[in-house]
């Protein structure tokens, strides 16, 4: 995870960068005195994981973390000044480390962030676009657009949420064996959809908004057992 310290105290960064080197998954690509100094770096590199003091000069911490709230950088707050902490779980901070830093309190953060980098790699990975020739072309279907899947015996037709509609030779267990579990399942021999989209069921019809759809009765019990458990 590549991470920066911003802090106008050389002291507290100097500690924070020995903290960060007892951990191999965290690498230092900076410690700045201030964050206008930081926003330089942001512009040209993506970083995981900012330590961000609160109290500095020319431009705040809460300041300089709603300037950044649309980029992926996880923040952990450190700060002498514990009035601070609310204010900076409203700006998404993912911890809040009060001054004097222990390194047991430091660790137990850069731990939090760390399982959350994970998680975020991993959703990254099960929710790669799948790629599909469509009369020759090689079309990119990103898998949050894909509403349902219909068989059409050696064919499939997947419906997006923008209403278009691509049809490629492939099977629905062919297709099926490519897609994340977590997100798709196949509710009846003709039909596969992905669950985030299913907004009711009545009976033996599900509803993707306004569309419906048959659920065969063999897999309407573990169709349930899923939504249930998200």
């Amino acid at each position: 995870m590549k991470c920066i310290v911003i802090d106008d105290e050389r002291i507290a960064r100097e500690g924070l960068n020995q903290f960060i080197k007892e951990f191999d998954f965290l690498e230092n690509m900076g410690c700045f005195s201030n964050a206008h100094l930081a926003l330089e770096k942001l512009k040209t590199e993506t970083i995981d994981l900012i330590f961000l003091d609160i109290q500095m000069p020319l431009l705040n911490g809460l300041e300089f973390a709603k300037m950044i709230i649309d980029m992926p950088s996880m923040i952990i707050f450190t700060t002498a000044y514990s009035e601070f902490a609310l204010k900076g779980y409203k700006v998404n901070a993912l911890d809040y480390l009060l001054k004097p830093i222990f390194f047991d309190d430091f660790k137990a953060s850069v731990l939090k962030a760390k399982k959350m980098y994970d998680l975020m790699l991993r959703q990254e990975d099960i929710m790669k676009p799948l790629f599909f020739k469509e009369n020759g072309i090689l079309v990119k279907v990103p898998l949050t657009q894909i509403l349902y899947i219909q068989s059409m015996q050696n064919y499939i037709e997947i419906h997006l949420e923008n209403r278009k509609r691509i049809i490629v030779h492939h099977t629905l267990k062919s297709i099926l064996n490519q897609l994340p579990k977590e997100y798709f399942s196949q509710i009846h021999k003709s039909y596969i959809v992905n669950t985030k989209y299913i907004t009711h069921i009545d009976g033996v019809t599900l509803y993707l908004k306004e569309i419906n759809l048959p659920i065969a009765r063999n897999r309407k019990e573990g169709l349930l057992r899923i939504l249930l458990s998200e």
